[in-house]
Order: structure tokens, then sequence, then C-alpha cells
């Protein structure tokens, strides 16, 4: 009888937890997407002329992100359990700054667009470049947390790496256009354009900064 009762209680108790698999799923997935809306944005700095394309492209892509940070936040609701590597606000933290690095990213394209910029600083295509990378590196790297049980991650190096490069780019992208541009109006477009690009990549960093520290504190 008592082997049945603990058997039931294991069966029950095993319904409740939460796979931490599960969650890792929707990284991935909101990473991929992440990735996907820094293409669109290098190509449009790269000069593709199809705009509405683009806007509409990466309008779908933060609405397919939005649904699942929803679905995460669903998935906790139903749970009793924290997992093991990610308690319940280390996961609501990663999917939040996922969610704004795609959020960032719609903005700068969406300015871009909507300001009919004159021209491309090549400050944006090298931004945008290293978002690219970021994205990618962010991607390859929450598909590998299902394996994952320590806090050695090349990948959060990585993306550090990245993010001081896309300061020095900034910097140096931004005296370049007020030493250069004569219009003040082009100016005031792209500081603005240039601030958002900027933060989808600390939204980047911040969030394996949220992976490193979730398994340092759980390891």
């Amino acid at each position: 009888m008592a082997h049945g009762v603990a058997g039931s209680i294991q069966r029950l108790m095993h319904f409740f937890l939460p796979k931490e698999e599960d969650f890792f799923r929707v990284f991935a997935a909101m990473s991929e997407r992440a990735y996907e809306g820094s293409l669109l944005l290098q190509k449009l700095f790269r000069g593709d002329p199809g705009h509405q394309a683009l806007r509409d492209q990466i309008d779908k892509l933060e609405h397919e992100v939005d649904d699942l940070r929803h679905e995460s936040t669903r998935r906790l609701n139903r749970t009793f359990v924290t997992p093991i590597m990610f308690d319940r606000q280390d996961i609501i933290d990663v999917a939040d700054e996922l969610d704004n690095v795609v959020d960032y990213t719609r903005a700068a394209i969406d300015r871009t667009v909507l300001y009919g910029v004159n021209t491309i600083p090549p400050a944006a295509v090298e931004l945008a470049t290293v978002l690219v990378a970021a994205t990618e590196s962010l991607r390859d790297g929450t598909r590998l947390l299902p394996r994952q049980r320590d806090s050695n991650m090349a990948f959060v190096e990585e993306i550090n790496t990245l993010e001081n490069k896309a300061d020095m780019i900034l910097k140096q992208g931004l005296a370049t256009l007020f030493r250069e541009e004569k219009d003040p109006v082009e100016i005031i477009k792209w500081k603005e354009i240039f601030d958002y690009v900027e933060e989808a990549i600390d939204h980047a960093e911040d969030t394996v900064n949220c992976i490193e520290a979730a398994l340092v504190k759980n390891s």
C-alpha cells in the first residue's frame, strides 16, 4: 500500500514539475526570431529597397516573440515547483530581455523607414553586423542550455565582447555624424536610430548575463 501511495505522489510531482527543456525551447525560439530580426535590419541598412516588406516581417517577428514570452509566463503559472537551474524570476528575466532585443530591433527598422533617411552611415551597417553576430551567438547558445550544467559558457564572453565593440562603433559613428553631416535633422534621426540598435545589442548582452547569473546561483 505504501509503495502505491509513494508511487502516486511521485507521479503527481512529476506532473507538476516544470521541465526546464520546455522553457529552454521557448528561449531558443525567441532567440531565433531575434536573429532573424537582426538580419532584416542588416538588409535595410545595406540598401534593400523592400522597406514595407521588411517592416511587415519585423512586425510579425515581434508578435511571435510576444506570444512566446506570454507562453513562458503561462507555463510558470501552471507549475508549483521551480526548475532546477532557473527559478521563476530567472525565466521571467531571460524572456523579458529576449523580448527587448526584438522590440529595439523593430524600433530601429521602423524609424529608419518612417524617417526616410537620406543615406545610411557606415557605422549603422557596422552596428547591424554586430547585432547579427550577437543574436546568432545568442541563438546558438540558448540551443545548448538543455545540456548546460555550469556557468562556463563561451557565448556569454563572446556577446560581452561584441557589446564592447558596438560601444566603440557607436562613439566613432556619432563623432563622424556630428562632424560630417550638415543637416541637423538627419543628425537627430540617426542619433535616435543608433540608440535603438545599441539598445538591442545591450539587451542581447543582458540576456546572457541573466543566464550566466542563474547558472552561477543554482550551480
